[in-house]
């Protein structure tokens, strides 16, 4: 099948406009590792806390005391009583993680089902910046931002394994390809849902600064040596 290649202007025009929007998301001094793992600890916990899971609380109470001894600032999310839900976990790249660690796993989806890797590498990218245990406030996991019920129509049982998450989402956009035959379409329906595209709805404004960007990353890793 053929993908959508625009000529070599455009993508360095798409790879700029990426670039642009993306830098304030990933400005600032890069928080430390065990600092993501609360924030991420957290978030769960508040999520499920709204869901009305009796231990969340608890869970949520305990972490942001260990928050607290390592003198970590805590998000304004996270206190008792908020009615407003975390937002997605800040796209901001680790120091001294190692993004290469999912390329076995990013060149088997692309074998199955037959993608650039590049293309789901970018999409890794937008969506968690390669956290793997990420999750939003609209409850989507893992490194491919799979929603829960997404996951259960595809197979996946477990969306924060690196593995079944990367084949999953993987194999969403191998369908949105094959249905709406083109990439632009396939990304609308990834992050906005199939229905806009059948429906015709046009673009969320947020879906568009999503195309840019993976589109940004496409190029980018496409260069890769």
């Amino acid at each position: 099948m053929a993908f959508y290649r625009p000529h070599l202007s455009a993508l360095l025009l798409s790879f700029l406009l990426g670039f642009l929007l993306i830098g304030n998301a990933y400005s600032g001094q890069d928080d430390s590792f065990y600092e993501d793992f609360l924030s991420q600890r957290m978030m769960i916990a508040k999520i499920r806390e709204f869901r009305g899971e009796v231990s969340a609380k608890a869970l949520l109470t305990s972490l942001k005391g260990e928050a607290t001894k390592i003198g970590m600032k805590l998000p304004e999310w996270s206190h008792s009583g908020t009615s407003v839900g975390p937002p997605k976990y800040g796209l901001r790249l680790r120091q001294n993680f190692n993004y290469g660690r999912y390329d076995p796993l990013i060149q088997k989806a692309s074998g199955a089902y037959d993608l650039p890797p590049a293309l789901i590498k970018a999409v890794i990218r937008a969506e968690s910046a390669f956290i793997e245990d990420a999750i939003s406030h609209k409850g989507a996991q893992g490194l491919m931002q799979l929603m829960p019920e997404t996951a259960d129509e595809i197979g996946v049982q477990n969306a924060f394994d690196p593995r079944t998450n990367i084949l999953g989402g993987s194999s969403l956009i191998r369908k949105y390809l094959n249905e709406f035959g083109s990439l632009k379409k396939a990304l609308i329906a990834y992050n906005a849902g199939p229905q806009w595209v059948r429906k015709r709805k046009g673009i969320p404004k947020e879906t568009r600064i999503y195309i840019t960007r993976v589109i940004g990353f496409y190029c980018f890793y496409r260069g890769e040596k």
